[in-house]
């Protein structure tokens, strides 16, 4: 451990540009000696962005060593895992390896947790890549992760699967933000309500509006449509591509 407070949101591994914040930064310092208020992260599953993964599993046409390949290489380059293309990053579920004393926690080493800020702001090193999961965007690895003093966290829950608790975790924001702005009798119309987080904010949406208010479903995908229904997480679903809005309309 280096016996130095480094800065609360991560400003003192920023490699270049100088002056921006890690999540702004092309490049961060990710050498795994910590601060003395960072936490040291023994990783064990990223759950990538959505758009991230399906980028890079589209640009590697399905190819899981691809995948590895691209994953491995943002990595190195960037000393984290944000995606050059889509900006965007994931979070991770790990062990707790190392506690700066200035860190401010509750937490003991050996505690599990996952991290709710981006991976696209988290000093990340990769040793080892032992499975990608195409179906949920989750990748197994051997690795270290660092998290600021400013950085959020959840302890894992015993009573649910960790990956369950981790794709849960990923977007736990919007649904409790659908829940803070929908009122009864509104109408809310969900674009891409048909994924992870769009089906957590449907239901939230369900029961926010009462009988008297309406739930609309935009989505692409034919199958995560008819599973928005299946559910009756909506009183009206639409297939279109919301990419395409005049069309939309």
């Amino acid at each position: 451990m280096k016996n130095i407070k480094g800065c609360p949101f991560g400003t003192h591994r920023v490699i270049e540009p100088k002056g921006t914040l890690p999540q702004a930064a092309t490049k961060i310092d990710n050498t795994m000696e910590i601060y003395t208020n960072e936490l040291l992260i023994d990783v064990k599953t990223l759950n990538v962005d959505s758009a991230s993964f399906t980028q890079i599993k589209e640009s590697c046409h399905g190819n899981v060593e691809c995948i590895k390949d691209t994953i491995l290489k943002i990595v190195a380059e960037r000393g984290k895992l944000q995606n050059p293309v889509t900006g965007s990053g994931g979070m991770l579920i790990g062990v707790v390896e190392e506690i700066g004393p200035d860190f401010p926690t509750d937490l003991k080493v050996g505690d599990k947790i996952a991290t709710l800020v981006s991976l696209s702001l988290t000093p990340l090193r990769i040793d080892k890549i032992l499975n990608v999961n195409v179906d949920t965007d989750q990748v197994d690895i051997e690795g270290k992760a660092i998290l600021f003093e400013s950085g959020i966290y959840a302890k894992l829950p015993d009573d649910i699967p960790e990956k369950l608790a981790l794709a849960v975790l990923d977007v736990a924001g919007a649904p409790a933000q659908t829940r803070k702005l929908v009122k009864p009798g509104m109408t809310v119309c969900i674009i891409g309500g048909g994924g992870k987080s769009g089906v957590l904010c449907a239901y939230e949406a369900m029961k926010a509006v009462s009988k008297d208010g309406k739930v609309i479903v935009v989505e692409y995908s034919p199958e995560n449509a008819k599973r928005v229904e299946e559910l009756g997480l909506a009183h009206h679903v639409i297939i279109a591509d919301a990419t395409k809005p005049v069309e939309v309309y």
